[in-house]
């Protein structure tokens, strides 16, 4: 009867134990660790006037918008919030935002098409009063995709090793897989911004699971399989969207997502639209003018960043 009692005080330390101490690696997703969710928010502007995308934003952030400690950015015609999460043993910073009117969905280049020019994404997100700014598709890397910032066509080359995403006057995203001129030009909306690199991620609320081109190779420089440090673009809602920011082998050796992960992940977030895109050192997310994630990270210069503005006068 001691030996029993002795072996059940045993098997109850060792459950209070593995209670009470943190486990070693953190959960992947889809195993019990907390994951922030999309919550609406209700922006107080009623009225706005669209900038065109043609002239300078005319209003800078105001100071008093922004939330303590890095949290985010509120005003009546804009939120950003700054939520981290833990998934396949890597950290993961959410940024989730809502504008007021679609024209505040903007792109800036270092410098003006076809002139190659690579700039901090810090630099030129202060150059246009952004209020939140990433990097993007990196296209002047390459000479091949179908490109459009705001409004102007800059190339019109698609190759289908590149899906193509789209953003409309609506403000709303649009992904086209192995792209054609074909299928450029049967798009029926009004074409804002179009990126070529991707993959997509989720279509249509569909997580997708074929991440290869017709020529059986891995869509050229994604490498779906390959943990790295990633970075996606998702709409979850009218005028809502998502930037899921992951960190990688820079900042841990351990650290990472591959592209069925990271689909998996934007998908779990509600993204009814995910896009991939330019990853490792590039992944930058500038808020207030100031890099906010991955710290550890080098400095990338890229050629031009997607940022969000403000249409409240200070």
């Amino acid at each position: 009867m001691k030996k029993l009692l002795r072996v059940l005080l045993v098997l109850a330390l060792l459950v209070l134990l593995v209670l009470l101490v943190p486990a070693a690696t953190p959960l992947a997703l889809g195993e019990g660790a907390p994951h922030p969710t999309y919550v609406p928010v209700t922006l107080q502007a009623t009225e706005v006037t669209p900038i065109s995308f043609e002239d300078k934003v005319p209003y800078a952030p105001i100071p008093d918008s922004y939330l303590p400690d890095g949290a985010g950015y509120l005003d009546p015609t804009i939120s950003v919030k700054v939520e981290y999460t833990r998934a396949y043993d890597t950290t993961v910073q959410l940024v989730w935002v809502q504008i007021a009117d679609a024209s505040q969905l903007r792109a800036k280049l270092a410098n003006p098409y076809p002139r190659k020019s690579w700039v901090r994404p810090d630099v030129i997100a202060r150059r246009v009063s952004a209020v939140l700014a990433f990097n993007d598709d990196w296209f002047m890397n390459r000479n091949v995709g179908y490109i459009v910032r705001n409004g102007e066509e800059l190339r019109n080359n698609p190759d289908e090793g590149y899906d193509t995403l789209i953003i409309d006057d609506q403000g709303d995203l649009h992904i086209i897989q192995k792209p054609t001129r074909e299928k450029i030009d049967a798009f029926e909306g009004k074409v804002i911004h179009a990126l070529s690199f991707g993959p997509g991620l989720v279509i249509d609320g569909v997580q997708q699971t074929e991440f290869v081109s017709d020529r059986g190779d891995v869509l050229h420089e994604i490498a779906s399989e390959r943990v790295a440090q990633r970075l996606a673009f998702c709409q979850v809602d009218q005028l809502s969207y998502l930037i899921v920011a992951t960190e990688g082998p820079e900042q841990d050796k351990a650290a990472g997502l591959s592209i069925p992960q990271l689909t998996e992940l934007c998908l779990a977030k509600g993204a009814k639209q995910a896009y991939n895109l330019d990853g490792g050192s590039s992944v930058t997310i500038i808020l207030g003018g100031q890099r906010i994630n991955a710290p550890e990270s080098k400095d990338r210069s890229v050629s031009d960043i997607i940022y969000f503005s403000t249409l409240r006068a200070q």
